[in-house]
């Protein structure tokens, strides 16, 4: 399929990455304007360890379901799709609570959505460039 239309070829991809574009100029205008000088930033809302405890099983439930997905028969590009949006959960997770992302300044968070970004459309191209049949 994208072999016989080349268009294909460069315009998913680069569609993609202009989108990327728009969300991470769109999230660095969001992003809190520093503090004055001699400040001292006061870290509120850290998680105790029974909120990692309930991260953790989370993380545990997303898994056994994607080794279960595994298991039942279904279409590929459903799967495929599938385990995606799980990892994506899965990651977010991770990043925001046992990276601390999520009280950290924004511009970090930035760093990482856009780096995920970059890597689901790089994979989704390689995917469907080696016929992955995703899209």
């Amino acid at each position: 399929m994208f072999f016989n239309d080349p268009s294909l070829l460069v315009g998913v991809p680069l569609l993609v990455l202009g989108i990327l574009g728009v969300g991470v100029v769109a999230l660095t205008m969001l992003a809190p304007q520093p503090s004055p000088a001699g400040a001292v930033a006061v870290h509120r809302g850290h998680p105790g360890p029974m909120e990692y405890v309930q991260i953790g099983v989370t993380l545990a439930v997303i898994t056994s379901i994607e080794v279960a997905i595994y298991y039942v028969n279904m279409p590929q590009k459903l799967f495929i799709t599938t385990l995606i949006v799980l990892s994506a959960a899965k990651f977010s997770l991770v990043v925001l609570f046992f990276m601390h992302l999520k009280f950290d300044s924004r511009l970090f968070s930035t760093a990482f959505v856009a780096g995920f970004m970059l890597v689901l459309a790089v994979f989704t191209v390689v995917l469907t460039t080696l016929g992955g049949n995703i899209i």
